[in-house]
């Protein structure tokens, strides 16, 4: 059975496939962290994390435009 950060990685997948234009959301890769720990890393607006930190995904409205 696939980990909670696994299925995560999977729906953040799924959301830049069918969001392609989406700015604020980039996978940056899989890599360690500071203890050598393997992860699935993404940007998200101006922060760089790792999935296991991700624990919700939803879309917000821009209120800058």
């Amino acid at each position: 059975m696939p980990s909670k950060s696994e299925m995560m990685h999977h729906r953040l997948q799924a959301w830049i496939r069918e969001n392609k234009s989406h700015k604020d959301l980039e996978y940056l890769g899989y890599k360690p962290d500071k203890l050598g720990v393997e992860h699935h890393y993404y940007r998200i607006a101006d922060h760089e994390v790792s999935v296991d930190m991700i624990e919700d995904l939803e879309q917000v409205e821009d209120e800058t435009s």
